[in-house]
């Protein structure tokens, strides 16, 4: 590829023009030119928030897996039941599911300013659909949308109930199986801010830094220099 000739303009013309607009716009005194300066502290930014999403998409894709994991486990486990109910071993799934839920739960909170969790409450809405056949078995859905397990009201109403209990926990392990699995089924930097910010249409509107970084450079190619 052919370059053009690129001119240069002398200095005495250059500062005759400058100190020409410093009289048009009234300045009092010059502007002091930056001659050299550190980017240290912004490559240092960067870094930083490049190991914080890293980590929190690592952690997002751990917790998933074990809340997956004992989904399936209880899924399996009722199979093995129809002869009679384990009570104890029962107990031990629930807890477990509702555990690594709640798990899931909180780390998305915690993260709420790095991930986009609208795109992950799909299992939130699991807990919320089934919220009036849960409380019926001791498993009531509070507003940070966790469960809580009431251990005495569920034995009683596991024993009495026991077929309609494993009915409804199966269906709730299975919509939080699939949920799973749909998002590691996607790139997982997707369910980052960086990138939503990042793929959206205007080219202005990311609300950080490492976001307008991330995103000039990805659809303009310009490098912004951030010294602040």
């Amino acid at each position: 590829m052919k370059t053009n000739r690129v001119s240069h303009v002398p200095f005495t013309q250059r500062v005759g023009r400058y100190h020409s607009h410093m009289l048009h716009a009234k300045l009092s005194t010059p502007v002091n030119p930056i001659f050299r300066y550190n980017l240290q502290p912004f490559y240092t930014r960067q870094q930083q928030w490049t190991t914080e999403l890293s980590d929190s998409l690592s952690r997002l894709y751990r917790f998933s897996s074990d809340l997956e994991k004992s989904a399936r486990e209880f899924i399996d486990a009722g199979k093995d039941d129809e002869t009679g109910p384990d009570i104890e071993r029962l107990h031990e799934r629930t807890y477990s599911l509702v555990s690594k839920y709640n798990r899931l739960q909180l780390f998305l909170a915690e993260k709420a300013d790095i991930l986009t969790t609208q795109k992950l409450d799909a299992f939130a809405q699991v807990a919320k659909d089934a919220e009036e056949k849960l409380q019926t078995f001791g498993l009531k859905l509070l507003p940070d949308g966790q469960l809580e397990m009431d251990d005495e009201k569920w034995l009683e109403a596991v024993q009495t109930h026991y077929v309609d209990f494993t009915n409804t926990m199966e269906s709730v392990a299975q919509a939080f199986r699939a949920g799973t699995l749909g998002l590691q089924s996607k790139p997982l930097g997707s369910f980052s801010r960086y990138y939503e910010e990042a793929m959206a249409l205007h080219p202005y509107i990311a609300s950080s830094s490492s976001s307008l970084h991330y995103q000039h450079v990805a659809k303009t190619g310009l490098y912004v220099n951030e010294l602040w």
